[in-house]
C-alpha cells in the first residue's frame, strides 16, 4: 500500500490574512518546506481554485518542489465536494503511481469536502481554528488548528 498525502491549498495550506489575498505579502514558509520535506510519501494538491491561483501560491510559499501534481478546476472535470471529484483525482494518481493500492490522507479546511472524501474511503484530516470539536463529525478523523501543527504531530 501507498500512502499519499492531499492538501488543499485555501485556509489550508495558505491562511489569508484578513480574509483577502494579496499575492505580494505571501512569503516562503520555511517550517512547511523542512515539515513537508520530511514526509517521504508522494504529495498532491487538490483545489477549487484555478491552476494559476494555486501554483502562484505554492510557488511563493517555496514548496512547488515538494508537490507531485496540483489538481485544479482547470485539469478535473468536477470540483469539490462533487464524489466524481474524489474518484478522478484516485485514478489518476493511481495511474502516476501504478497502482491502485493507495491510502490517501486528505487536508482540507470544509467540512463539506471532508464527508464526500470520507465517502470515497479517503481519511480526513481537518484543519481548522474550529479543531476541537472535530469529534461530533464521523467523517474526521483527525483535526488541527493548522497545517504545521497536524504535520508536526502525525510526525511521519
Amino acid at each position: 500500500m501507498v500512502l499519499i498525502l492531499i492538501f488543499d491549498i485555501d485556509d489550508t495550506l495558505y491562511i489569508h490574512k484578513n480574509n483577502t489575498l494579496d499575492y505580494s505579502t505571501i512569503t516562503e514558509d520555511i517550517r512547511m518546506k523542512q515539515l513537508l520535506n520530511n514526509i517521504v510519501y508522494p504529495k498532491y494538491v487538490l483545489t477549487n481554485a484555478t491552476f494559476s491561483h494555486a501554483n502562484i501560491i505554492v510557488n511563493k510559499l517555496g514548496l512547488l518542489e515538494q508537490f507531485e501534481k496540483i489538481y485544479s478546476r482547470d485539469n478535473i472535470p468536477v470540483m469539490k465536494p462533487h464524489p466524481h471529484c474524489y474518484q478522478s483525482v484516485y485514478d489518476d494518481i493511481s495511474h502516476i503511481q501504478f497502482g491502485s493500492d493507495l491510502s490517501i490522507l486528505f487536508f482540507d479546511d470544509l467540512l463539506e469536502n471532508l464527508k464526500q472524501s470520507k465517502k470515497k474511503g479517503w481519511s480526513t484530516i481537518w484543519i481548522s481554528p474550529k479543531y476541537e470539536s472535530y469529534e461530533v463529525y464521523p467523517f474526521i478523523d483527525r483535526a488541527f488548528p493548522d497545517l504545521h501543527t497536524a504535520l508536526e504531530t502525525l510526525n511521519f
